[in-house]
Parts: structure tokens; sequence; C-alpha cells
């Protein structure tokens, strides 16, 4: 039988960013599926807000509601279908992406390319096709094959990803986006050597773990760029080397290239704007690589380059996506490195909310002073 749950619900994107005001989320009662096949019905301990989440409040994305928000989020398994094979109830997970392990970028080891994500989160279905939640008879979708603002949510057994007991959940559900985005796009995509100079533009949830990433991997210069002088002052407390506010300078790019001698060799653009993006190339130098990080929204995707620059740089640009992780291997060593003290995890909650005060939270990050709000289910 269904069980009810209280969620989050998002009936329908709004252009107005004062949400505490047009309150476009409602926290109600709907209905969850009992898990079949290769489903796992999980109960969600803790939660945090992302701005992804802002995103789907605001239309960027092309996907059906209404839909149950959320996708950072760590919790108990309770139940598993009878396809289940690598979780029981009672283990701690943390919930990550859609990963098949069938089609062909999952069999080479590029799970976060999986074939079957798009399609699945496009239809605010799970990766079986199924839509879990209903609401009087009718369809609430889900949201990236997680959708944890909820008491409990059901997802595929890939999403789920079981992690060590000793990380606390209310830390544990940093893991499930912006922690390993911007870890993984440093360690992972670019692979950013001993010695090297990065920038960082933008020190929200995703660039901070990009900073902590750069000062694990010995990066000798780390340049952190956002217009949040407070954010500035954290992003030196996790292991910046150098803050650039925009405001306060008349060339953001002029300013990179005063402390990097000759360009950066790596930027990393975890805004998801298109000027910063050009940012970016802009301050690499010969041979250097900006990499995207951040979702630009519907219709603010096309940026202009500088092909000669790039050309006779030998200058690169890539996107990162999901910090170019298999998810069931970096999240757990994610999680180990939080409990061995290597990661820091604390300096990134900035406050704890009721799951009734989601559309609050949401307007205190578009305010721009908040890194990641928990939510309380």
């Amino acid at each position: 039988m269904p069980t009810e749950t209280r969620a989050a619900v998002l009936e329908a994107p709004t252009d107005d960013h004062d949400f505490a005001e047009s309150r476009p989320v409602s926290v109600e009662t709907v209905e969850v599926a009992d898990p079949e096949g290769e489903e796992v019905l999980v109960e969600i301990r803790a939660t945090s807000l992302c701005h992804t989440d802002v995103g789907f409040a605001l239309g960027h994305f092309d996907v059906p509601y209404p839909l149950v928000l959320g996708h950072e989020g760590a919790g108990v398994v309770r139940e598993v279908g009878d396809g289940v094979h690598d979780l029981e109830p009672g283990d701690h997970v943390v919930l990550g992406r859609i990963a098949c392990g069938r089609c062909r970028q999952c069999r080479e080891g590029h799970s976060q390319l999986c074939e079957r994500r798009v399609p699945a989160n496009e239809t605010g279905r799970l990766r079986n096709g199924t839509v879990p939640f209903e609401r009087d008879g009718e369809p609430v979708h889900h949201c990236l094959g997680v959708s944890s603002f909820t008491e409990q949510t059901l997802v595929t057994e890939d999403v789920a990803v079981k992690i060590t007991d000793e990380l606390p959940f209310d830390r544990a559900c940093l893991l499930g986006c912006g922690v390993f985005t911007g870890f993984g796009a440093v360690e992972n995509t670019a692979d950013v050597e001993l010695g090297s100079s990065v920038v960082i533009f933008g020190a929200g949830g995703v660039g901070l773990n990009g900073i902590q990433a750069a000062r694990i991997r010995d990066a000798s210069t780390v340049v952190a760029v956002d217009l949040v002088d407070e954010k500035l002052e954290l992003a030196r407390e996790m292991g910046a080397t150098h803050t650039v506010n925009p405001n306060d300078v008349e060339d953001v790019v002029e300013r990179i290239r005063e402390l990097c001698p000759g360009g950066a060799d790596y930027a990393f653009e975890m805004t998801g704007h298109e000027a910063v993006i050009t940012q970016a190339v802009d301050a690499v130098g010969a041979r250097g690589e900006a990499i995207v990080v951040g979702v630009p929204p519907h219709g603010h995707r096309s940026v202009d380059l500088d092909v000669y620059g790039m050309l006779f740089g030998e200058k690169s640009i890539r996107g990162s996506l999901s910090g170019s992780y298999n998810l069931s291997v970096a999240i757990p060593k994610l999680a180990d490195l939080a409990v061995d003290g290597r990661l820091s995890l604390d300096p990134l909650v900035t406050d704890t909310r009721p799951m009734a005060e989601v559309n609050e939270a949401m307007a205190a990050l578009e305010a721009g002073g908040q890194i990641r709000q928990l939510l309380v289910p």
C-alpha cells in the first residue's frame, strides 16, 4: 500500500523572485509508492537547499510540474524491492544521481553522463519510468531522480549510495550535489596539479568545495571571486590564498592576471552566468583550461569567446557534470574525507529551517547571503 508522506511540492514555476511573498512551494501530504524491483524507499533524515532548486522554481529547466523538490539528501533505507542487491533496510545513504550501469557511458566509467539520466529528469520520472508520488489520484513528478524535500522518497538503487554511519545525516546530505560537483571539478575533471594556479568564480556551496579540493591538491595560488564579502572571507578560511570582489576592482580579469602572472592555469566557472564564463576563459593563460560547472538558465546559454586568444594561447574550455565522478565511488570517498577531517562540511551550513519555511529559504539563498540551508523534514 502507498505511504502518506509530507513533501514540499512546487506547483508551477514563477517569475517572482520574492519567494517569501509568492510562495510557489507548499508542504502537503502526498502518497509515495512501495518499492518494487530495483527501487528503494528512503526515510529522509536531512536535506539541504541548492541553487538548482531555485532554478526549478523560476522555470529554468524544462520539466513537468507539479514536482517534489530537492536533490541533496541523506537518510536511512526503509524498504527495498526484490531486485535490489547491494542495499538493505537500515543502511545510511546519500542520494546521488541516476546511473543505469548499462549504457555505454556507464560501462566506460562515466556514469555522470548516463544516457538514461536526462530523459528521466525531463519527464519527472525515475530511471525505470515510474512516477512514485501521487496526490488525489494525480501524479506529482520526481526531481532529478531524488526528490529529497519529503519525509520519505522512492529512488532507484543506483541513486542511493551507501556511506559510513560515522558521518551525521545533517552533514552527509551536503555530499548529494554541491560537494561532489565543486570538489570533483577540481580533483577529477581538471586533475589540478601540485603548484598550479586556480581561480574559482563563485564562492557558494559548489565553489567553496572547489577551493577545498584545490587546497588538498596543493595548488600554489587559489583565487576566489564573488560579489559577497562574507563568502570571500569564508573562502579564505577554506583555502583561498587571494580573493577578488568584482565590485572593488575595475577589471576582474586584469586583477586575476596580476595575482597569476601570465594567467591562471585553471579557471572554474561555478555561477552559471554567461559573462562569467567569458571571464574564466580570458583569465587563463597559455595552455590554460576554463572549466564550466554552473548551469546557465534557458535563454542565457550563448557566450562570447576570444577565439583568436584561445587559438594562439592553446587554451581549452570544457564542461564538468557532477564533478565527472562515478558517484557510487566518489560519495563514500568524500564521506571518509569528511570523517577524517580533511574535508570541511560544518562551515557550509549557514542556517537550519523547518521544511515549512522552504520559500523563505529560497528567498534567503537568492539574496546571496547563504551557502547551504538545512531543511528539516
